[in-house]
């Protein structure tokens, strides 16, 4: 089960940044009848998994345990989204939690790759700065920050309830007769504006991590499935363009692969790649190849059908999991919109042409976002020169 609040990252003001993930730290500090301590005890007297997680669209509470604790769990939710105690005390000693956090995701080079890389896409301060904020703005934080965020946003219009599993009627039934509460109403948002451009952070660390991605499209749109094939055919699968050019062919990387995230308004396709500094033009160059043979020529039937089988496969796992059926569920629901059956979606990919998806490439391989991250120095001419042979 989880609860889904229609607030992340992209929904804090300029004093509130870092504020969406603070606060479902601070959730867990105390709620409803429960001080911190106890809240643990009842986790783990649940058994399975009690936790929660921010990200640039949401905020999501969750429980998977076994069909008998499933009411005490969702309780348990409840309080932690309705009744949290947000005391101003405990803003002071969670703050250093959260910053070693912080510090722990800025030691790891593909953490920090991926923040530079939304930082290089989008114009949108809400879009540019990373979940977890920074040093200086969780120390700027307030109690009055962390409280209107909360009153803005966890409001029942604002959150969507999904559950999967076992005696999921018999649960629904039972949060319908104490829980059926509405009120508020969705903050309003504007679509964010693409700006790719190129950034460079000095890190020290053996290998180089490069990102290098563009906007694509949105959960809803049409092209959904066809970029879904794009990025498995690129580099989503071991036979796939970029992985047998650049690590089997010409051992140029030890990881190369490709990367599709939709959401309700916005979506990006990247390429990531883990190499020695040494290797990156050779690198490049080979990409730039392998874009421009999938652009002039598109892909064969028999790639798309292997790419076809992986993503048929992928989501049949999903479906076979309580969790994975919730978490797309609600997903959706913070939309308006019911998922689609995985029926109707891998009919929607099996009518996909190789031409369709040659002519979203074309559409895509536009003005790239690059990002390196990395010891090396001084980036070579092809770096600098990447937009010249990404852009049609």
């Amino acid at each position: 089960m989880g609860i889904f609040i229609g607030a992340g990252s992209r929904d804090e003001g300029l004093e509130q940044e870092g504020a969406a993930h603070f606060l479902e730290h601070l959730a867990f500090k105390g709620a409803g009848n429960h001080t911190s301590r106890q809240i643990a005890e009842l986790m783990d007297g649940l058994g399975g998994e009690v936790n929660a997680y921010t990200t640039r669209d949401y905020t999501c509470f969750y429980a998977k345990v076994l069909t008998p604790m499933a009411l005490p769990a969702w309780e348990l939710l409840w309080d932690l989204v309705r009744n949290p105690w947000l005391a101003e005390g405990d803003l002071y000693r969670e703050r250093n939690v959260v910053q070693e956090e912080l510090l722990e995701a800025w030691d790891d080079i593909e953490d920090r790759c991926e923040m530079a890389y939304m930082e290089s896409l989008y114009q949108d301060h809400q879009m540019r700065h990373d979940v977890l904020g920074t040093p200086d703005t969780i120390k700027r934080l307030t109690w009055d920050n962390i409280q209107s965020f909360y009153r803005q946003h966890y409001t029942p219009a604002n959150m969507v309830v999904a559950i999967a599993g076992e005696g999921t009627m018999t649960l629904l039934d039972q949060i319908q007769q104490v829980h059926n509460t509405v009120g508020g109403t969705a903050p309003s948002r504007s679509a964010p504006v693409p700006a790719p451009s190129h950034v460079h952070y000095h890190h020290k660390a053996e290998q180089l991590q490069i990102l290098i991605g563009a906007p694509a499209p949105v959960l809803t749109q049409d092209e959904y499935p066809v970029a879904l094939l794009l990025s498995m055919l690129l580099g989503g699968q071991n036979s796939s363009r970029l992985w047998q050019r650049l690590r089997e062919t010409e051992g140029l990387v030890y990881t190369v692969s490709t990367g599709y995230n939709a959401q309700a308004d916005w979506g990006e396709l990247s390429i990531h790649m883990a190499l020695n500094p040494a290797s990156l033009e050779s690198a490049l160059a080979a990409t730039k190849s392998e874009v421009e043979r999938f652009i002039a020529h598109g892909p064969e039937d028999h790639e798309v059908q292997r790419a076809l089988m992986q993503l048929t496969t992928s989501l049949a796992f999903t479906r076979e999991t309580p969790d994975g059926r919730m978490f797309r569920l609600g997903r959706y629901g913070l939309l308006g919109q019911v998922p689609h059956s995985g029926d109707l979606l891998l009919g929607q990919l099996a009518r996909v042409t190789p031409r369709q998806i040659q002519l979203l490439a074309e559409t895509l391989f536009g003005d790239w976002s690059r990002v390196a991250v990395g010891t090396a120095g001084i980036l070579p001419g092809e770096w600098r020169n990447l937009h010249d042979f990404l852009v049609k």
